[in-house]
C-alpha cells in the first residue's frame, strides 16, 4: 500500500539536484519472478540450456535515464513521478520458461544511485524453487483448517513474493546498509527435476561467484522425497531426497549457507524421522517406543520383520518406560500397557498424514510394512514402526531460540498453536490423508478437557519442558542454533488437574503456522538475521 510504499522508498536517491535525460545511473532492478512473463536478468557466464537455470529477479544495475528527471517531485505512491532508466546494452533478460527477450524497454523505477557505485551488497540471496511442471495445490487450496493461510507453503510462487515483501524489504539492515539504500541482490535458481538438482553439484563453485553480496544465502525452497521423478504436476516441488541433500552439501562446501529451511545435514536428520527411533530410548525425548525396519527384510522375511519391530518396540518400552502413577490409564496407550498390539507404520520424507497406517495385530503389522515397502517408484530404504499413543490433541510449540544460546537459560515457545484429528478412514490407501484435521483455540482445548485450566497449564509446561531437551539435542547435531522449529506434542488429560504429553516430531522452519497469521514474516525475520550473523 502507499504507507508501505512510502517507507520504503522516502526517495530515490541521487540527491536532490535535477537530472538530464541521458545521464548514467544505476538503478534498483526489481521483478517479481513468480510472474511467468516477467523478464528477469540472466548472469554473465551462466550456461543456459540443460539444468538449472539462474535469473536474477533483484539487485543493483547500470542504466541510462530516458526522461528529465526531477527528485523534488518524486512521490513513491505515483509511478509517472519515478525515474524512467534504459538498462544497459549488454544486460540479457528472459522469462522463468527461457523466452529471451530481444531488447528490454525502459523502465519506471523507485531507486538509482550514482554510476559506477562499487558498495558489495550485504546479502546474496538465493531462492532454489521449483521450474517444472506447476501445479494449481501450489498456490490454489481450499480454505479449511488445515491449509497453509494467506501465504502459501514455502515451495509456492506466492509464499516467496511475499518473502521478498515482507522479509527482505522490511529488514532494517537491508533497507539502510551504512547510508546505502536496498543493500541486497535476489537471484532464482529454477529445477524442473531432480536431476537438475544433482547438476547443480558441479556448479556450486560457479555459482558462489556470480555473488556479490558480503554474506551469502540460499533459502531451498523444495521437498524431498523418497520417489524417482515422475512428472505428475501433483509432484511439483518434490525433489529425490539424495539429489537434493547432494546439492544442498555442495553448495555449503562453497561457502553457500543454507538459511532455509536448514543447513543440509540438519535438514535431512529433521525430515528422515529416524530420530524418532534413536531419541525414543532417552526418557526426556518423551516419545513412543520406535524403531526402523529395513527394506530388504521386509521383501525378503516379513515374518521376521514384524516380529522383530514388536521385539524391539517391547525391549525399548522396558528400558525407558513411560511414568505412570496409581490409577493413569496405560502409557502412551491403554490397549498396549500390556504389551505392544497396536502402532503405526510411517515413512521419513512424508507430509500430511499421508505415509501413515494403523495395525492392531502381528498379521496387520505384516500387511502394512508390505503396502509401505512395496509403493511403485518409492526408493525408501526403511520404514518406521512405532508404538500407538492415545491423545486427545496436538500441542504445537514454536521456538525462536536466540544466537548464541545462553547457557542454561530456558528457552519459551513464541506461539502455541492447537489442532485436533478425526476419525481415521478405512478406506484411505497408503499415501492418501487418513483423517480429518482442525484448529483449537485454548477455549476449545479446555471444553474438551471439562474447562480443566490446571490441566492444560500443565499440558504445556510439560511441553516446553521436553523443549528445553529436544532443542539442545539439534544443538548437538549441528552447534549453531536453529532460527526456528516447530514441535509437535500429543496432549491427553489423564485425571483432574493431571495431563500427559508425549513428544510427536520436529517440523523444519517453514512448517505450517496454522492460526499463527503472522508467523511466516516472523520466521522470515529469524531466518534473515541468522543469515547476516
Amino acid at each position: 500500500g502507499e504507507a508501505r510504499a512510502r517507507s520504503r522508498t522516502p526517495s530515490p536517491g541521487m540527491g536532490k539536484a535535477p537530472l538530464k535525460k541521458g545521464a548514467p545511473v544505476q538503478f534498483f532492478f526489481e521483478a517479481d519472478a513468480s510472474n511467468k512473463q516477467a523478464n528477469l536478468c540472466r548472469p554473465k557466464g551462466w550456461k543456459d540450456g540443460t539444468g538449472p537455470a539462474l535469473l536474477q529477479s533483484h539487485g543493483w544495475m547500470e542504466g541510462t535515464l530516458q526522461e528529465p528527471f526531477d527528485p523534488a517531485a518524486f512521490d513513491a505512491s505515483d509511478q509517472k513521478t519515478w525515474p524512467v532508466v534504459q538498462p544497459k546494452a549488454d544486460l540479457a533478460f528472459e522469462t522463468r520458461a527461457g523466452q529471451r527477450a530481444a531488447s528490454m524497454p525502459a523502465r519506471p523505477v523507485q531507486r538509482i544511485r550514482e554510476a559506477g557505485a562499487a558498495w558489495t551488497p550485504l546479502l546474496s540471496f538465493v531462492f532454489v524453487r521449483w521450474g517444472g511442471k506447476y501445479s494449481a495445490w501450489m498456490d490454489e487450496q481450499e480454505t479449511n483448517d488445515g491449509d497453509w493461510g494467506k501465504y502459501g507453503s514455502p515451495p509456492s510462487d506466492e509464499y516467496m513474493t511475499a518473502l521478498v515483501r515482507e522479509g527482505l524489504f522490511a529488514h532494517p539492515r537491508l533497507l539502510e546498509d551504512e547510508g546505502h539504500r536496498c543493500s541486497f541482490e535476489v537471484f532464482n535458481l529454477f529445477v524442473k527435476s531432480s536431476v537438475d538438482v544433482w547438476e547443480l553439484c558441479p556448479k556450486a563453485p560457479e555459482l558462489a561467484k556470480k555473488l556479490q553480496g558480503r554474506k551469502k544465502t540460499l533459502f531451498w525452497m523444495l521437498w524431498p522425497a523418497e520417489w524417482e521423478d515422475t512428472g505428475d504436476p501433483d509432484f511439483a516441488c518434490y525433489v529425490e531426497r539424495q539429489a537434493l541433500f547432494s546439492g544442498m552439501r555442495a553448495c555449503e562446501a562453497a561457502g553457500l549457507s543454507a538459511g532455509f529451511p536448514h543447513p543440509g545435514d540438519l535438514f535431512e536428520l529433521i525430515t528422515s524421522k529416524s530420530w524418532m527411533a534413536t531419541l525414543s530410548l532417552h526418557p526426556l525425548a518423551r516419545l513412543p517406543a520406535c524403531v526402523l525396519v529395513t527394506k530388504d527384510k521386509v521383501l525378503t522375511d516379513l515374518s521376521s520383520a514384524a516380529s522383530d519391530a514388536l521385539a524391539g518396540m517391547e525391549h525399548i518400552r522396558k528400558l525407558c518406560p513411560h511414568k505412570v502413577e496409581e490409577g493413569d490409564p496405560g502409557a502412551p496407550s491403554e490397549i498396549n500397557k500390556d504389551g505392544i498390539k497396536k502402532g503405526v507404520v510411517k515413512m521419513g520424507w512424508s507430509w500430511e498424514n499421508r505415509f501413515v497406517s494403523v495395525w492392531t495385530s502381528t498379521s496387520q503389522l505384516q500387511a502394512r510394512l508390505k503396502d509401505m515397502m512395496s509403493q511403485p517408484n518409492c526408493t525408501a530404504s526403511y520404514c518406521i514402526v512405532q508404538e500407538w499413543v492415545d491423545f486427545d490433541f496436538e500441542m504445537r510449540q514454536y521456538f525462536l531460540p536466540p544466537c548464541p544460546v545462553v547457557p542454561g537459560a530456558r528457552l519459551e515457545p513464541a506461539r502455541i498453536e492447537c489442532n485436533a484429528w478425526g476419525e481415521r478412514s478405512k478406506e484411505s490407501t497408503v499415501g492418501q490423508s487418513h483423517a480429518c484435521f482442525s484448529k483449537l483455540s485454548e477455549s476449545d482445548c479446555l471444553e474438551k478437557w471439562s474447562q480443566d485450566k490446571e490441566a492444560w497449564e500443565s499440558a504445556k509446561a510439560q511441553a516446553t519442558e521436553v523443549g528445553q531437551f529436544l532443542i539442545a539435542w539439534l544443538m548437538a547435531a549441528n552447534a549453531r542454533p536453529v532460527p526456528m522449529i516447530r514441535l509437535d506434542f500429543m496432549c491427553k488429560r489423564i485425571g483432574p488437574g493431571k495431563a500427559r504429553v508425549i513428544f510427536g516430531e520436529y517440523c523444519e522452519m517453514g512448517a505450517c503456522c496454522l492460526g499463527w497469521k503472522e508467523g511466516p514474516p516472523t520466521i522470515w525475520r529469524a531466518a534473515l538475521d541468522a543469515a547476516l550473523r
